[in-house]
């Protein structure tokens, strides 16, 4: 595969992870808490849901496909930055950036919806004390994990920025943006909002780099015939 084709497609995994991330976290909030003061009836409403146990029994899988688009995507944002930068070696923190992120990630929404998906046992009584321990436990992974957002986005600001990759504004909203994710727990959803509003910006980047990349030259296939090349006739001399 040609590089052009290979940040395409990377470009359009990054693409869909958002939708699929965003589609799987709204079904899974649907059983989760991550409000503490929420009441007992309410926690024990959400849990022994059937509509809501089913949603968020769909919404891990999404999370999970979701994740591994976003990994695939990093992977094409660390080769345009290795061909901005020369070969800098910062931008190989791009991929273990995006999997900090997406590994808590999977782990904050796992404890959130534990509890519902143990209601489906009838041998399990709900605690609401306990479901919202899980819940804040989740929530507080989840804004750890804003801080492998908030490397993925410096690194990739300032590689850009030595290549002059971006005008001055879109810099300065970029380091805003890293220092939002990595004081997530100050700025809670702000920082969310700022890094997906950033990583469709990204996502859009490595469009426009592969759409001006070259294709690759066709390589003839093995066992083909070399074209023939023709060769003027020699010449008399004189002496």
């Amino acid at each position: 595969m040609d590089e052009s084709r290979a940040l395409q497609r990377a470009g359009w995994a990054g693409a869909a992870s958002i939708v699929l991330l965003v589609v799987a976290v709204a079904l899974c909030y649907l059983v989760g808490v991550d409000d503490p003061g929420m009441s007992d009836a309410a926690i024990l409403e959400r849990l022994n849901d059937d509509a809501r146990q089913a949603a968020a029994g769909i919404g891990l899988p999404v999370l999970a496909a979701g994740v591994a688009l976003l990994l695939w995507f990093a992977t094409g944002l660390r080769r345009v930055l290795d061909r901005l930068s020369g070969g800098d070696p910062r931008a190989h923190a791009i991929v273990p950036a995006a999997a900090l992120f997406s590994g808590l990630m999977i782990t904050s929404v796992s404890l959130d919806v534990a509890s519902a998906f143990a209601a489906w046992s009838d041998e399990f009584t709900a605690d609401p004390d306990t479901v919202r321990a899980l819940g804040m436990a989740g929530q507080v992974l989840a804004l750890t994990g804003l801080i492998g957002g908030g490397v993925l986005v410096a690194v990739t600001t300032r590689i850009a920025q030595q290549a002059r990759a971006l005008p001055t504004w879109a810099v300065w909203v970029s380091y805003a943006v890293a220092v939002l994710c990595l004081s997530g727990f100050w700025s809670g959803g702000m920082a969310s909002v700022a890094f997906a509003l950033w990583l469709i910006g990204a996502i859009i980047g490595v469009l426009r780099a592969a759409r001006r990349t070259p294709p690759a030259p066709a390589v003839p296939k093995q066992g083909a015939q070399a074209p023939e090349v023709v060769r003027a006739p020699p010449t008399a001399t004189s002496d």
